[in-house]
């Protein structure tokens, strides 16, 4: 059945209809996804799913690789330099070089291409554009063939789920208790469940889970929400603390609380001086008080001048960060989950490439966290 090139965005036409429009029409053409600088692309073949890429680094095929168990991080890091040589696809590499079976990449690019739209489906904003009949290139040159109409009854028992999982877990900054006399049985050496249950007796937050198992929202959730129904975990109020990624550390002289608009201002004349640092805290303070076009244009802008910058100090000096900092001190500091993350991984041996090409975060996200490290003290070249 033939498709006509269509448009929109997700208020006038939610992504699940969308999913159920081109699967009915057997659509063949590729289908681009964009909201806030997020964007995804899904090549499509008679209603199937062949092949799926994201900028989100959680929905790459290595993230969900080493969340299932099958690669550690330091494998990963090896295949992918093994890549940059070869120019060969990653599962395919993994593959030659007997890390993991083909068939165990195919399962795990056949759940990338679903996450890839699952995660699209609780998008309330953004636009969509499908253009027919482009050519569909194989994923990793395998055969991975998934169900448009699949997804989309997936999606409406994902949509169920959830209602039922907030309620249990109502914040990302939720910690949880476990209840070892409740577990169904001892978590084997080396499983998912056994990280797991080690994270949350480490006063992980949910949102430090997810990061530390390379783990989906959905997946990571779908399995606490099983644990909390035996019993076996027990959810605790929000951890308080303020938000560190928007913390300004400069006076502007505006007093104790200025307006979006004087923050905006003040963002503006940063960046004119090629002050990105300040720019991009202030910028992000203004944006977090009230969410504006003029201040995400000016965070992309931001970003634009300052990556380049930021790669070119931290990563193609190769740069090996190391830190005296002890766990104590580590647990005290104002951290996001995300520089939690990364400064749990500075270990005085690893290439701050490394470190951000395994983490599941945006490169952009990990270098401003390192920058801040670094300017606090907390890390050393």
């Amino acid at each position: 059945m033939t498709t006509r090139g269509l448009s929109g965005d997700f208020e006038t036409m939610p992504i699940r209809d969308l999913i159920v429009y081109l699967a009915n029409r057997l659509a063949t053409g590729v289908l681009s996804l964009e909201k806030e600088g997020t964007k995804k692309q899904v090549h499509l073949e008679e209603g199937r799913i062949i092949n799926a890429s994201s900028n989100l680094p959680r929905e790459y095929l290595g993230q969900f690789l080493i969340n299932m168990g099958h690669i550690t991080e330091e494998q990963f890091n090896r295949a992918w330099q093994t890549q940059q040589e070869t120019k060969v696809y990653l599962g395919r590499i993994l593959v030659m070089i007997g890390l993991v079976k083909e068939d165990v990449v195919v399962a795990a690019l056949a759940t990338k291409f679903r996450e890839t739209l699952h995660e699209a489906c609780e998008w309330k904003v953004g636009g969509f554009a499908f253009t027919p009949g482009l050519p569909t290139p194989p994923a990793d040159g395998l055969d991975v063939r998934v169900s448009l109409m699949d997804v989309y009854k997936e999606a409406d028992f994902r949509a169920q789920a959830w209602e039922q999982i907030r309620k249990v877990f109502p914040s990302p900054r939720c910690t949880l208790e476990v209840k070892e006399d409740l577990l169904e049985m001892t978590p084997r050496k080396g499983s998912l469940d056994l990280k797991l249950l080690k994270g949350i007796e480490s006063g992980k937050t949910l949102e430090e889970l997810a990061l530390g198992l390379h783990a989906t929202d959905f997946f990571l959730y779908q399995r606490l929400y099983a644990l909390h129904a035996m019993g076996a975990i027990v959810v605790k109020p929000p951890r308080a603390e303020k938000e560190p990624d928007f913390a300004i550390d400069v006076d502007l002289g505006l007093g104790d609380s200025p307006t979006p608009e004087q923050l905006l201002e003040n963002a503006r004349a940063f960046f004119a001086q090629s002050n990105f640092r300040d720019a991009y805290s202030v910028a992000r303070r203004s944006n977090q008080l009230v969410p504006t076009l003029e201040a995400t244009f000016l965070l992309k802008q931001i970003e634009a001048a300052w990556h380049p910058q930021l790669r070119a100090d931290l990563m193609a000096k190769r740069l090996v960060p190391a830190t005296k900092l002890s766990a104590e001190q580590l647990a005290a500091l104002p951290l996001s989950a995300a520089e939690r993350y990364l400064l749990a991984r500075v270990d005085g041996k690893r290439e701050l490439e490394a470190i951000v090409r395994v983490a599941p975060l945006k490169e952009f996200e990990a270098l401003t966290a390192f920058d801040r490290f670094l300017a606090q003290g907390w890390v050393t070249r």
